[in-house]
């Protein structure tokens, strides 16, 4: 079983599926480490040779160009042209040396021998010098240098030298290739060295990552049998502690979800200190109540009517689920759905509305389905309100439970007892704030007065068009503006 797992492991690693082992990393880092060392260092000698390069060319250029620019000074002058070639024929002789030309003060070309820049002097000047490059499939990177011809104050010409890059950095390229041997001969000795030691100490290692593997993956009965006396031994000791924890967790959970929602038992698991009290929220709660089960329940045995319940409210369970809800509890045939609380929604209007049509016509499905095998079928009246609620853990220390309360759950209540079977009642306030109207088919149902409220209340009845408006197209409205 082992031996299978190796191999699914080490196909999934060649596949990309799993990250690298702990050892592989860490000689991943000892060779990073050695490379960027060596590296830095490189960049280092590198960039001190080049400075000293650049300036052993920037005075051999300057002096052979002060030696031209003084002995040019007459012929230019004298307009002695053929000097001033005499001059450049010689100069260009000189190792290095890819072109000389000799420039009037106006730039005017006397004299030339070679290649030379496409660019004025005084051009060449500014840049100084001024790195070009010549050919279209090899190029030879050259650099030009100018040098004024001067007569006193004057300036009377110009002189310019140009001179092949790769005969300057010769020695350069020498450094270059000795730090890449020195390199590459540290990184395999580093890469050696750093997998051998990485091997020996991600050995233990890889006991805790099978069994944390193990754990995972929920097998909460795994404990690490062979201790060691080091660290890790004391880390193997540990997780066999945490193990019987979680497993004893699992089994508590289980059972706590049966009787609550899963955000309610996740946050009282993850929050076990917290105690009676909560705090106010913005949130909608829904009522889904079975329309005459009073006198459906004196005509059916406790077994039957128990049955179907079950199947009603497993139905609404799902659904309340799909659309970001729980039910906070069953209260004898109505189902009391929260949404927005304990977990934040900031569509929770959009999330109850939608809910509560997706019941009213899913009850018409199954109820056809119920017809169809000879069962008994029952209708649901679905009430919805939002609001700042209570919500929090009520009751006593010894017993307690989840739930909000406040007016709007209140006043959602006497909706629910309003409302018949199939309808779907909303106040005033919520139609107007979701423009329910232009999604869906809505009514003035009534309007009533209620103990400890000034105005009347008026009640709204909404029903899906012939086009059902899902949470994501009210969410999309309500994100543009359109819903507030």
């Amino acid at each position: 079983m082992q031996t299978e797992s190796k191999k699914q492991k080490s196909t999934a690693f060649l596949t990309g599926e799993v990250a690298p082992s702990i050892a592989i990393k860490l000689a991943s880092i000892m060779t990073v480490v050695i490379i960027t060392g060596m590296g830095l260092l490189s960049l280092f000698i590198l960039g001190n040779q080049s400075h000293i390069f650049d300036q052993q060319a920037d005075a051999y250029a300057t002096a052979l160009g002060d030696q031209l620019a003084v002995a040019a000074v007459e012929p230019v002058l004298a307009g002695d042209l053929q000097a001033v070639e005499q001059f450049t024929s010689n100069l260009v002789f000189n190792e290095g040396i890819e072109g000389v030309s000799i420039y009037s003060d106006q730039s005017v070309l006397l004299s030339s021998i070679g290649v030379l820049p496409h660019k004025n002097p005084e051009d060449i000047l500014a840049a100084h010098p001024l790195h070009w490059s010549l050919g279209e499939q090899e190029h030879v990177e050259l650099s030009s240098y100018v040098n004024e011809i001067r007569y006193q104050d004057l300036t009377v010409g110009y002189c310019v030298l140009t001179f092949d890059r790769s005969f300057m950095g010769a020695a350069y390229g020498d450094t270059l290739r000795t730090i890449l041997l020195i390199t590459v001969l540290m990184v395999g000795l580093g890469i050696v060295v750093s997998v051998f030691i990485c091997r020996r100490l991600s050995r233990p290692v890889q006991q805790l990552v099978d069994g944390t593997d193990e754990i995972s993956q929920g097998n909460y009965q795994f404990r690490f049998k062979d201790y060691r006396t080091d660290e890790l031994g004391q880390l193997m000791r540990s997780l066999n502690t945490m193990t019987e924890g979680l497993a004893k967790k699992e089994q508590v959970e289980q059972t706590f979800s049966r009787y609550v929602s899963h955000d309610v038992a996740s946050t009282a698991m993850d929050d076990v200190t917290s105690g009676l009290g909560g705090s106010h929220v913005e949130a909608t709660v829904l009522f889904a109540d079975i329309a005459g089960f009073t006198r459906l329940s004196e005509k059916i045995e406790p077994e039957a009517l128990n049955k179907l319940l079950n199947d009603y409210f497993t139905l609404i369970d799902k659904i309340a689920g799909d659309h970001n809800g729980h039910i906070d509890k069953y209260i004898g045939d109505c189902a009391m759905i929260l949404f927005g609380a304990p977990i934040p929604d900031e569509e929770h209007g959009i999330n109850g509305i939608c809910c509560g049509i997706e019941i009213q016509r899913a009850i018409i499905d199954f109820n056809q389905k119920r017809q169809d095998l000879g069962m008994i079928t029952v209708n649901f009246s679905v009430a919805i309100n939002s609001g700042v609620m209570l919500a929090g853990n009520m009751g006593s220390e010894r017993r307690m439970e989840y739930t909000v309360i406040g007016d709007p759950v209140n006043l959602a209540a006497r909706l629910s007892a309003i409302a018949t079977a199939g309808q779907v009642f909303v106040t005033r306030e919520l139609h107007d704030s979701l423009l329910l109207a232009e999604h869906y088919e809505t009514s003035l149902a009534k309007t009533i007065r209620l103990r400890g409220k000034a105005n009347p209340v008026e009640i709204w009845n909404i029903a899906p068009r012939v086009k059902h408006v899902s949470v994501a197209e009210l969410s999309e409205m309500s994100t543009s503006g359109m819903v507030h």
